[in-house]
């Protein structure tokens, strides 16, 4: 702790942010961002700062000033030693109601204001979800950056009601410089006014393991440091798991926290959505991964046997959605999977969807299940008989997409649209 302290302070003085100095234009608060609180009730509030001091959340309802409430903040010290992370969690927010917010105090300075509308809180709601931003791919930052930004800009812009977005891991590339990548990813402006969950990826971990991730973002009722976690939105369970952990007794700690989180806090949801970033049941080139692998033959059972209806993920950079699998075993309909389809679940039925990537800093090539890839491939040319058994349709033209979710007491309808020329990818509702 005596480093972080000392080259919090060399950069403080670098910087000539003395606290009589700052201000709300020139400020120690950097890479702030909203996040998902435990209900829709709740929000977490993290960001990183040079101020040694004490620090807090300042927040009121944007029509009553007289309304603002103060909460204090503590340190989230994972081993990062380059800056200090702050975070705190706001309650009893009310719905249907825009907030105004800024972090910081009144000796070091304080972020600029922020607005937030909270949802109605009814059964009849929308999120987004993007994958992979992965900003530094050979260490082009500012192009995936911007890439990043369009991707957020243009699923915010065409669903203006979604209540959170999710970003489905690997939101760095994890190599070189880890601070230039994160600041670019916290570059998009919606991530200070919109509800963001974030699940690790793999890139997450490399060079420095987890310490940047839980640095950055705060996890509501997160387990034990193990970055799994779960929040409740209206009618919707999340479960979020961190998939990077995948060895035998990783996997059965996430098997325990699934039933465990189902059975107490599902029961009285219309549906349960589970994110990780390791999609077990894709068409790119990672399938054959032994850590996929074990996560496809240990976890997906339980998740069928948990009750959950979905599973969001990543990691594969190609457009894929299953069919609906119970368990490792794909039910296979009559006839071919098409945009539009409509699906009637039974019980432990579960559909999987793997995002591409958001970033664009790099796509995979159609995989067939034999591991060969297939460089520009379609699926109205390919063969049939080359995909994956449980690959319902698929996806790559190597431009970024996002996946707007439109949530009913029954129906969940997932449509996932290109960033660049707004066509659908693919659209497919779950009934009840």
């Amino acid at each position: 702790m005596l480093k972080k302290v000392a080259l919090t302070a060399a950069l403080t003085t670098a910087l000539a942010l003395t606290p009589a100095a700052a201000t709300a234009a020139d400020s120690p608060i950097y890479r702030l961002v909203l996040g998902v609180g435990a209900t829709a009730s709740d929000a977490t509030f993290s960001w990183r700062t040079h101020h040694r001091g004490a620090e807090a959340v300042e927040i009121w309802e944007t029509t009553n000033p007289e309304s603002r409430r103060r909460i204090e903040a503590r340190e989230q010290d994972n081993g990062a030693l380059l800056y200090v992370s702050k975070e705190a969690n706001v309650g009893e927010l009310e719905a249907s109601t825009s907030y105004t917010y800024r972090v910081g105090s009144e000796a070091g300075g304080w972020s600029q204001e922020q607005t937030f509308t909270t949802g109605d809180g009814d059964d009849t709601w929308d999120f987004l979800a993007l994958a992979d931003a992965q900003i530094g791919v050979n260490l082009d930052n500012a192009t995936q950056g911007k890439n990043w930004r369009n991707a957020v800009a243009a699923a915010t812009a065409a669903r203006p009601e979604a209540e959170m977005l999710l970003s489905l891991g690997d939101q760095v590339d994890g190599w070189g410089a880890i601070q230039p990548q994160y600041d670019q990813f916290f570059s998009a402006p919606q991530l200070r006014t919109l509800p963001t969950a974030a699940i690790p990826g793999n890139h997450e971990t490399y060079v420095s393991g987890m310490k940047h991730f839980s640095e950055h973002f705060s996890l509501p009722n997160e387990q034990r440091g193990t970055g799994n976690y779960f929040y409740e939105r209206n009618n919707v369970l999340f479960i979020s798991l961190n998939s990077n952990e995948s060895d035998p007794a990783d996997i059965a700690n996430h098997k325990e926290f699934i039933r465990a989180t189902a059975a107490k806090h599902g029961a009285d949801k219309d549906w349960i959505v589970a994110t990780y970033h390791h999609g077990p049941f894709a068409q790119g080139s990672h399938t054959a991964d032994a850590d996929v692998e074990a996560l496809r033959r240990e976890l997906t059972p339980v998740l069928s046997e948990a009750g959950v209806d979905v599973v969001l993920s990543g990691h594969d950079h190609i457009y894929s959605r299953s069919h609906l699998m119970r368990g490792t075993e794909p039910v296979v309909p009559d006839k071919r999977a098409e945009r539009g389809d409509r699906l009637r679940p039974q019980d432990g039925e579960v559909l999987y969807m793997t995002a591409t990537t958001a970033g664009a800093g790099k796509f995979y090539d159609f995989h067939d299940r034999f591991g060969t890839k297939h460089p520009d491939a379609r699926r109205e040319l390919i063969d049939q008989d080359l995909e994956q058994p449980w690959t319902a349709y698929w996806n790559q033209d190597y431009t970024p997409d996002y996946t707007a979710v439109s949530v009913s007491p029954t129906e969940l309808t997932l449509t996932t649209y290109n960033v660049n020329t707004p066509y659908v990818v693919d659209k497919v509702t779950l009934e009840k």
